[in-house]
């Protein structure tokens, strides 16, 4: 079991720091503009759906990245005063809601990342790029983040005990 924990929890360590790489070229896109629009009085058709392409693969493949190293909201103030075990319980059930709804995006995200492929899908505007990569980023991302849900479901209810993932 805990080798199983620590595959998945690589898998989404690695999907992480590639969506934060993301950060770069969007950075140096924004820049780009930036002068263009500015100094140079020539703004670009394309730089704002790049733009929305990347922050969209940033945010999909950060999901379970996010999970892994406990950063998505959660209401403390309910479990200050809980037990160890009812934390735990606390926990498991959001968790399992966690698995609901990654299971219902992958398995509808899936559908439509076929038919996306399929058309070779492209946006609705004068650049037109091609989108069907992040509408297949959609499933993927849901399957990161199922993973990573089962795999701190199965942590918490055996009691792994499981050091700081790298």
């Amino acid at each position: 079991m805990k080798r199983l924990w620590e595959s998945i929890s690589w898998l989404n360590q690695q999907a992480g720091r590639m969506a934060a790489l993301l950060l770069l070229p969007g950075m140096a896109i924004t820049l780009y503009e930036v002068i263009a629009r500015y100094v140079f009085d020539s703004p670009t058709i394309w730089v704002n759906e790049s733009m929305q392409i990347i922050f969209g693969f940033y945010f999909l493949l950060g999901g379970g990245y996010t999970l892994l190293h406990g950063g998505h909201v959660r209401v403390d103030v309910l479990l200050l005063n809980m037990t160890s075990r009812g934390r735990r319980v606390a926990n498991v059930f959001a968790l399992l809601v966690v698995v609901f709804y990654a299971s219902v995006l992958l398995w509808i995200g899936g559908e439509q990342a076929v038919d996306s492929m399929a058309a070779w899908e492209r946006a609705e505007s004068a650049w037109a790029p091609y989108i069907w990569p992040v509408v297949t980023a959609v499933p993927v991302a849901a399957a990161l983040l199922l993973l990573q849900a089962l795999a701190l479901i199965l942590r918490e209810c055996i009691g792994l005990d499981i050091s700081k993932v790298d």
